[in-house]
């Protein structure tokens, strides 16, 4: 019994649909980065003002030697 091949194969709707990141998807993202970015920006600009401290603290004492 041979049936015809276009019988057996179903059509994959997977293959011909586009993958891709909605708007939302990317928002949520860009969100999430800029959050971090920003935590991360001001952890940074406290280890400076501690550095800058110790090399004036640094300075100070050499100055008093």
């Amino acid at each position: 019994m041979n049936q015809p091949k276009n019988t057996l194969q179903k059509p994959n709707k997977h293959l011909s649909t586009k993958k891709a990141f909605t708007l939302v998807e990317l928002i949520i993202v860009i969100t999430i980065l800029s959050i971090l970015a920003i935590i991360s920006f001001m952890s940074f600009q406290s280890f400076s003002k501690d550095a800058r401290d110790g090399n004036r603290l640094t300075t100070l004492k050499n100055i008093e030697k």
